[in-house]
């Protein structure tokens, strides 16, 4: 018998025991929770153990495409503030400790395309939970790596004002992080944190306004080293670009055993925006992504676990972005699928004033969030055809964050499938999105997407 037919006959209880595992694993306020799944082609594995809330192995086989996976929630930080030198409050570090359960979870092959073509399929999953240790640090401004302290928030009253509706600056600018960088150095000034507002004041600089401007191929893996770990990255900057023009910046996250190859046509903001963006595609932990798609075969493994290592890893490569390209530091935003949603959800509390807009897709969590302060600006998206992260799971992740930012009313909503929540905290606005897709990430999701993001 072979994996293909173990997958199929598994019992649907096995499917809801991972599920129960997952939601008692997150009843402590203190514990992250690491969730990985994969698939191909219809076709999922079994969940093996794992620890510190890094995801299960996954296996499965055949099939053209499937699903990826998703990730934990974190830490907390401080609301951003424009300054050259400013300092901040660094999330909770994740200790390694922690268990996970392994259950494996099977997905049947959906037939939902996305914009590619791609066709949704099955998967597994496991459920688990990692230990945060709760204590805030203190990072170090320019490109440098990070100290850590008992310290707590440094607090300047910052930065910028945006305009009628527009984006306010909060408290404390964001630190450069360490690690060098193909292409340059990291670690620029402060940034503007998430503030009040609904449309987008007159447009910030970065340093990078103004440079002479090297744009690299889109289709070449960059690399940054990050406590010793060469990550990888792609990046798509605007043909048409001048290096003048502050532009938006969106970070599109994979899910598990995915790379980042796999996920570049899916969500391309670039393209979508008509060159008003940069679009950054960084890689989960585990092997080189290649240059080759994969999608849920067993290969990569690839995870994103909400940690300190995959934190500094996205606030370098906003600060390598900031410092060698034109971008408008207010206007940062970050969106992931599965895997990649779950960390989506993780830094909208950990780090909520690095970006202006969150944007999870079929990514459930989080739920809890000690940090009061982080009411992120958020759309949500969940296939009602999903059986991998379920359509329950979706809800949960839409109800708290109406919660969270104390929304207090359904108002009309102009995204395709969706419901706004209105009287929320100011800025703060939450999207629900839903439509009869599976485990995927569809056109209608990544239109939306970039429509709620333009709108902030």
């Amino acid at each position: 018998m072979n994996t293909h037919d173990l997958i199929r006959r598994a019992p649907r209880s096995v499917l809801i025991g991972s599920l129960l595992v997952f939601s008692a694993a997150c009843s402590d306020d203190s514990t992250n929770n690491g969730h990985g799944n994969s698939g191909s082609g219809g076709a999922g594995g079994s969940g093996a153990v794992g620890s510190g809330g890094t995801a299960g192995k996954v296996s499965g086989s055949g099939g053209t495409t499937s699903s990826g996976g998703m990730t934990s929630s974190g830490g907390t930080t401080s609301a951003g503030g424009t300054s050259s030198a400013g300092t901040m409050s660094s999330a909770g570090t994740m200790s390694s400790a922690g268990t996970m359960s392994s259950a494996g979870m099977t997905s049947s092959a959906g037939t939902t395309s996305s914009s590619g073509g791609r066709q949704n399929g099955t998967g597994g999953m496991t459920a688990g939970a990692g230990r945060m240790s709760g204590g805030a640090g203190r990072m170090s401004n320019g490109s440098g790596g990070m100290t850590n302290g008992a310290g707590g928030m440094a607090g300047d009253a910052g930065g910028m004002g945006g305009g009628a509706g527009g984006r306010m600056a909060g408290s404390s600018g964001r630190a450069g992080s360490g690690g060098a960088i193909t292409g340059g150095a990291a670690g620029s000034g402060g940034q503007a944190g998430g503030g009040a507002g609904g449309a987008a004041g007159a447009p910030t600089s970065s340093t990078g306004c103004g440079t002479a401007l090297n744009r690299p191929d889109p289709k070449v893996q960059q690399t940054v080293d990050i406590g010793g770990t060469t990550r990888y990255y792609l990046v798509d900057v605007p043909s048409g670009t001048d290096n003048k023009t502050p532009l938006s910046l969106v970070f599109g996250l994979h899910g598990y055993d995915m790379n980042n190859v796999a996920v570049v046509g899916l969500f391309n903001f670039t393209s979508r925006s008509n060159g008003k963006a940069i679009t950054v595609w960084p890689q989960g932990e585990g092997p080189a992504p290649g240059t080759t798609s994969h999608w849920g075969d067993n290969v990569l493994k690839s995870t994103w676990t909400a940690n300190d290592a995959n934190y500094t890893f996205i606030q370098t490569l906003i600060s390598e972005m900031e410092s060698r390209f034109c971008i408008d530091p207010s206007r940062v935003f970050i969106a992931g699928f599965s895997m990649g949603g779950m960390f989506t959800n993780s830094i909208a509390c950990a780090h909520h004033d690095w970006f202006r807009g969150f944007a999870p897709v079929e990514g459930l969590g989080p739920d809890s969030c000690p940090n009061a302060d982080a009411k992120p600006a958020i759309i949500v998206h969940q296939g009602t055809a999903d059986t991998l992260v379920t359509p329950d799971k979706g809800e949960a992740t839409r109800d708290f964050w109406v919660a969270q930012n104390g929304c207090n009313q359904m108002t009309t909503s102009s995204f395709m499938g969706c419901q706004s929540y209105g009287g929320c905290a100011a800025g703060s606005p939450v999207a629900y999105c839903t439509g009869n897709w599976d485990h995927t990430i569809t056109s209608t999701a990544a239109a939306n997407i970039w429509s709620f993001f333009s709108g902030l």
